[in-house]
């Protein structure tokens, strides 16, 4: 059973095909609390609309098979790109910047025990640097949730969980060895 959920090459083609190009405006269900959004957001990329998803997909996660968030993106329609919430209202937020670098981070997560390796991959967000030094990032901050957190600011990458939680996660399991490490891809 896979033991990952980084985005394929094709996906990171799609991403580096976007550098150079307008962000156009990103749409997604309003904020309640937080900067997170359930399920889906549209981005919108010299007029194309783009999705970017977080499904829960059954995957091989360590000692057992998990329901884990699964971060994709793919090109579509704007019809695709709507709400999973019931009664939801999917909202315009502009930008009107050109890409000049995107990131992707992937987290590689392993558990030692009894002598034995289990290991788990995951994309846990993409980066957009705009021409103006702005950034706006995506990110599953949460393994087992579907919820998308979207980040404005500069320097996004030191927002994100840190990879620390995972080791807190195991801490109390007596006889587990856990280890993480982060890949940050530049695309330009």
């Amino acid at each position: 059973m896979n033991t990952s959920t980084i985005i394929s090459a094709e996906e990171l083609d799609l991403l580096k095909s976007m550098v150079g190009k307008t962000f156009n405006k990103y749409k997604c269900d309003p904020f309640i609390n937080s900067p997170m959004v359930y399920g889906i957001i549209g981005i919108y990329i010299d007029g194309k609309p783009i999705k970017i998803t977080s499904l829960l997909k059954k995957v091989s996660r360590f000692l057992e098979t998990d329901e884990v968030a699964e971060l994709r993106i793919s090109e579509t329609t704007d019809d695709n790109i709507k709400t999973f919430m019931v009664d939801g209202e999917m909202l315009d937020t502009p930008v009107d910047s050109k890409i000049e670098t995107i990131f992707v981070v992937n987290d590689f997560q392993t558990i030692e025990h009894e002598k034995k390796l289990y290991k788990f991959s995951s994309t846990v967000g993409i980066i957009f640097v705009l021409e103006d030094s702005r950034e706006i990032s995506f990110e599953i901050s949460t393994w087992f949730s579907e919820m998308i957190t979207i980040q404005k600011g500069y320097n996004l990458i030191k927002k994100f969980t840190p990879i620390d939680d995972f080791l807190e996660e195991w801490e109390d399991c007596d006889g587990y060895i856990p280890k993480c490490s982060r890949e940050i891809i530049e695309l330009k």
